[in-house]
């Protein structure tokens, strides 16, 4: 989602100051963040502690069209949103061939997932019992409560991938087997993901076409308040748009997240991976 205009620091690691002082989005307003928590009925904010004092960045959609979505397991969602996770191990949907990301930037739909608490490690399936119970279709509007960046991306088939990025997620062993057997011969895509907590999550209609097997989902704009108008109201409806934001605070702060993505380098040392260029 272009209007952060996120760009990785010459080292590698990105920071979110990076957000602020990138053409031209520099000098979007930021305010020290005050953890927002009970906010809506099935997603809940739990910002890092770690995070309390993060400046909140103003994400605007009027910025950057199609806004788009990737679909992940809830409680995924909600570890990325608590710092607990940084990384995702995708395949394609079976109406897709292979996983490509069609944003670099995207907003997180969050999915059912048969309830698998075993695909979990110890303790993450209580910690996000409210997510391991969502189920999306039975909604009429669907919580979005995180957006997320790509601050790297590399496709692998070694099986070890799990375990030797065992720090930076919450899945349990089967999970890779799971994803290892489907589709057998096509290599795992492993994005690296910065993600924000919105403040207010964003609740999103249950349209039919929004549900399916595929990874991504192009939101309308009328769901993002950016109104689709007749060419008479165009002017009023653009002006409108301008004023639409999401404020969030980053899930992690710059120096927790730099660890984390040391960390990740020094563990794709061990494994078999090719980077991957978006």
């Amino acid at each position: 989602m272009g209007v952060l205009k996120i760009v990785p620091a010459a080292s590698g690691m990105m920071k979110s100051s990076d957000v602020h002082q990138h053409e031209p989005y520099a000098g979007l307003m930021q305010r020290r963040h005050r953890p927002v928590r009970g906010i809506g009925t099935k997603a809940r904010c739990r910002p890092s502690a770690a995070n309390a004092d993060a400046a909140v960045t103003t994400i605007r959609p009027a910025d950057v069209q199609p806004v788009q979505c990737l679909k992940e397991w809830a409680p995924v969602c909600a570890a990325l949103g608590d710092g607990l996770q940084t990384v995702l191990l995708r395949k394609g949907g079976i109406r897709e061939p292979t996983f490509t990301p069609k944003a670099q930037q995207f907003l997180l739909f969050p999915t059912a997932f048969h309830s698998q608490a075993q695909l979990l490690k110890p303790g993450i399936a209580e910690r996000y019992q409210q997510e391991m119970q969502l189920e999306p279709r039975q909604l009429q509007h669907i919580p979005l409560a995180y957006f997320a960046a790509i601050t790297g991306a590399w496709t692998t088939m070694d099986s070890q991938v799990l375990q030797q990025l065992d720090p930076l997620h919450v899945l349990a062993a089967g999970f890779i087997e799971t994803r290892l057997k489907w589709r057998s011969r096509e290599p795992l895509t492993l994005l690296e993901l910065r993600a924000w907590v919105l403040q207010q999550p964003l609740q999103l209609p249950a349209r039919e076409q929004y549900f399916g097997c595929f990874s991504f989902v192009e939101l309308l704009p009328e769901d993002v308040g950016l109104a689709d108008s007749t060419a008479a109201e165009a002017s009023a409806a653009s002006a409108a748009a301008a004023g639409v934001a999401w404020e969030a605070a980053p899930a992690l702060s710059d120096a927790a997240f730099a660890e984390k993505q040391a960390l990740l380098r020094q563990r794709l040392q061990q494994l078999d991976v090719q980077k991957l260029v978006l």
